[in-house]
């Protein structure tokens, strides 16, 4: 059951040795078809609009990175924040594509 209102999609990734901030906004349909299938198929595997909007770990990591996903619907925003060490395992695949995306959107740019 792949939810198909998703509109538009804002990642951000902050923290880890250097600072180095990704940041990337897009909407699904500018993505390959495969790509967005594979992020509404993550979204909707890890019950996304039901995540916390804070996921903290008992441990903060020194230059650990930190994350922040949008995933913004016709009727809806739900923003999830998290860091690397507390990230829930359903969760790293999604900041794997986010982050490659992220890269690519950078490099465009220049």
């Amino acid at each position: 059951r792949v939810r198909m209102d998703i509109k538009r999609i804002k990642f951000e990734r902050t923290g880890g040795f250097a600072g180095i901030r990704f940041a990337a906004d897009f909407e699904l349909d500018d993505l390959p078809k495969d790509q967005a299938k594979q992020i509404l198929a993550l979204l909707d595997d890890m019950d996304f609009d039901e995540l916390p909007e804070q996921i903290r770990g008992s441990q903060q990591v020194a230059d650990g990175f930190e994350y922040s996903i949008t995933v913004i619907t016709e009727k809806r925003q739900h923003t999830v924040t998290t860091s690397e060490a507390a990230a829930p395992p359903k969760v790293g695949p999604l900041l794997e594509i986010l982050t490659q995306i992220a890269r690519q959107q950078a490099r465009n740019k220049k």
